[in-house]
């Protein structure tokens, strides 16, 4: 079987797919598993993945302007089946599905913009779950190709032994405990909304003073590790690491004995690499985007109203009167208690 695979946004979308694509391809050894990205970053998370056979990275804007679907077209009618992976609640994803005229479209309808967002164009689907994992929610697809997995398997990036020593050149020697830290999120859809206070990250840091932490951010970050830098008041041992490409940061975060991160990319980058994680939430659903297959502790609040946001093209909207209350309330107290629980070894493996 020909099968192709739709693009996603997001980097911790596209390592939730991967526990997919590996069942896949190790119960369906004779198909032609091809993935087709639309942003550098992705792309290169999925680099030398074994579980694919051709990866494509398609530079034009899809997203924006549909009518640069019409490049696409020499895709149609190679594929028997197309896969739109979960989160891809988008016009332009299932008008590509349509468009490529595989006899099976697969994928699924969404509580929230289903119709709007022409999700009635596949022909194979299932409708979304609040009280499953996104890694959970690809596997379900693949029940359509007759698949089945007791056993679903860790998220992956595949990196060179290169790529491997590469990170290695950014740790300072140390015997103290190393702490790699993502303040920051994407911007994209008004996401900075999930961001914890950078003021609690500073206090955090203080009170770790016996580790070493490593500050990661990339080009929707700017300022944020200088701003929790100028607020520290304690001796602790801080390097900032920006602006690498995502496979050498991933090379960097291995090196690391535990993350702390916001609701990003970088924190399913964490997990994918086997370093456990403190993630914070507040807005998302971590039952959905929680650190998969690593040791973890999630942070978040009691408060009624989050999770508030679902996957449509809409940006992230708190409609409460106290803005993003939901991540303001948690103190840094509790994420210092998470911290401590995990590096002595005592925190939860889940899914």
């Amino acid at each position: 079987m020909n099968i192709i695979i739709l693009p996603l946004y997001g980097i911790g979308d596209v390592l939730m797919t991967t526990p997919a694509l590996k069942i896949l391809k190790e119960q369906m050894r004779d198909s032609r598993v091809t993935c087709l990205c639309i942003f550098q970053n992705t792309y290169d998370v999925l680099k030398n993945n074994p579980d694919i056979d051709s990866l494509v990275l398609f530079t034009s804007n899809v997203t924006k302007d549909l009518r640069t679907l019409r490049s696409l077209y020499s895709l149609r009618g190679r594929f028997d089946c197309s896969i739109n992976f979960y989160p891809s609640n988008r016009t332009q994803y299932n008008m590509l599905a349509y468009l490529i005229g595989a006899k099976k479209r697969i994928g699924h309808r969404y509580l929230h913009r289903d119709m709007l967002e022409l999700n009635f164009l596949k022909n194979h689907t299932v409708i979304e779950s609040m009280k499953l994992h996104n890694v959970e929610e690809n596997v379900r697809l693949l029940e359509f190709l007759g698949l089945k997995s007791d056993n679903i398997p860790p998220m992956k990036i595949y990196l060179t032994l290169e790529e491997v020593n590469k990170g290695k050149e950014y740790i300072r020697s140390s015997s103290r405990r190393k702490i790699g830290v993502h303040a920051g999120t994407s911007v994209f859809k008004a996401h900075a909304g999930k961001r914890w206070p950078l003021d609690n990250f500073a206090e955090l840091i203080d009170h770790l003073d016996d580790c070493d932490f490593y500050l990661f951010g990339g080009p929707d970050d700017k300022n944020v590790n200088e701003t929790i830098v100028r607020n520290l008041r304690g001796s602790g041992t801080v390097f900032k690491i920006e602006g690498l490409p995502i496979r050498i940061a991933a090379s960097v975060i291995k090196n690391m004995d535990l993350f702390i991160s916001n609701d990003s990319g970088l924190m399913h980058l964490a997990a994918a690499v086997g370093v456990p994680v403190v993630a914070i939430f507040g807005p998302t659903n971590p039952g959905s985007l929680r650190p998969w297959g690593i040791r973890h502790k999630v942070i978040r609040t009691d408060l009624p109203c989050p999770p508030c946001f679902y996957y449509s093209p809409n940006p992230l909207e708190c409609k409460s009167e106290d803005k993003f209350r939901c991540l303001k309330d948690l103190p840094p107290d509790t994420v210092y208690a998470a911290v401590c629980e995990l590096l002595n070894q005592q925190g939860e493996t889940s899914g």
